[in-house]
């Protein structure tokens, strides 16, 4: 049983509509927010996949003025939000409405910084200005490509990284013409993402009843996908609908409270080029929840009862519970790599790093993870190449 804190605090300012034709209660959504004139905006991926013509429609009886800018790049997000400001600005708009996922979803809330305070850069926020609640209205439509950030008050731009409750979207709209339908590696990507900080969160040092509801779910519906993309489940035609909310979830779960080690570890290896944060997190998780479990500042049992169904639980015996959570999530990667011909990695050795590379792995100062030092990080990249246990 999670104990109660003596004293917490829960924000969630994420309304989310979910469903079919969730895009139709968007127009009434912005203009009971007094919007008049939003500015939509959308990524590449999202004009490729035709998921940007379902939330123009949406507006086609809204007696609204839209702005429309799509297959927006985001290799160069300074010139990209400052462009999109100047628009803004220029046709007078109110709100944004952002369709895509990942980085974009970052320039689409660095913009609303910009347009609603003025500040052209991120510099004074990354240095621990305050962000105001007076931001825009704000709606995101992600994807099931999702990175999991979509809906947590972080703005990662670069080598900065800005958190506020405030950064969190007011509105989302999960659709099934919108989720689309990546690949099974995409897909699973996306579920590791969600895994982990859904896992992660539940286990975090401020978690408190309220966040546990929702990392719980994440984790769960992360699995449920996870499994089907493994092989090792029935697969159903809602597989993309299933991975779109459990990223959704785990990004209201991570909010903007501090990150764990395992994602200060994801995005550091991710910066070597050699895999992708999501993949990274997906490999360390096991071994940072491992090294946290041998040094007691993590329960064993209840991480397999947050892993497993009641019933499994009951039948593994009391001193075993935290080994076999380890070896689940690690069975998991293993079914996966054989599922995707390698392309999910079991270790941080199958792509391609060496031991030189973990070395030269660097934590940014700015990741804001709760717990780890040097000693710990070098323990757990250690274990995470080569697939070891750590005790």
């Amino acid at each position: 049983m999670m104990p109660i804190p003596a004293f917490f605090e829960f924000e969630c300012p994420v309304k989310t509509h979910c469903g079919h034709r969730a895009l139709d209660h968007m127009p009434f959504e912005l203009h009971a927010m007094d919007v008049a004139k939003p500015l939509l905006i959308g990524d590449a991926p999202a004009s490729h996949a035709k998921r940007w013509h379902p939330v123009v429609n949406a507006f086609r009886d809204a007696q609204m003025t839209i702005g429309v800018v799509e297959s927006i790049p985001t290799d160069d997000p300074q010139t990209v939000v400052h462009q999109l400001a100047a628009i803004y600005r220029d046709k007078d708009c109110d709100a944004i409405v952002a369709v895509g996922q990942g980085p974009f979803i970052d320039i689409a809330k660095w913009l609303n910084l910009v347009v609603s305070t003025g500040q052209e850069t991120l510099d004074v926020f990354a240095a621990g200005q305050a962000i105001p609640r007076s931001l825009k209205p704000l709606a995101v439509i992600p994807s099931a490509a999702a990175d999991g950030y979509e809906l947590s008050g972080f703005l990662r731009i670069g080598d900065k990284t800005v958190a506020s409750v405030n950064l969190m979207p007011q509105l989302t709209f999960i659709d099934p013409r919108t989720a689309g339908q990546p690949d099974d590696v995409t897909m699973a990507e996306t579920g590791l993402v969600a895994l982990t900080h859904g896992v992660e969160t539940f286990f975090r040092s401020d978690a408190n009843p309220m966040t546990a509801v929702y990392a719980r779910t994440a984790t769960r519906l992360a699995l449920d996908a996870l499994h089907q993309l493994a092989g090792t489940g029935e697969r159903d035609n809602d597989l993309a609908w299933t991975v779109a909310h459990a990223a959704a979830l785990s990004g209201c779960a991570l909010g903007c409270g501090p990150c764990s080690i395992t994602h200060a570890i994801g995005q550091a290896i991710a910066a070597s080029g050699k895999m992708s944060a999501a993949q990274a997190m997906g490999v360390v998780l096991s071994y940072a929840l491992e090294h946290r479990a041998a040094t007691n500042g993590l329960d064993g049992d209840a991480l397999w009862g947050l892993l497993c169904d009641g019933d499994r639980y009951a039948r593994t015996p009391d001193g075993q519970r935290g080994s076999a959570a380890f070896t689940f999530l690690r069975s998991l990667l293993n079914d996966l790599f054989d599922r995707t011909d390698g392309q999910i990695r079991r270790t941080l050795q199958d792509a391609g790093l060496t031991r030189e590379d973990l070395q030269e792995v660097t934590i940014m100062p700015d990741q804001p993870a709760e717990q780890g030092d040097s000693g710990a990080n070098a323990t757990i990249m250690a274990h995470a190449w080569d697939g070891r246990p750590i005790r």
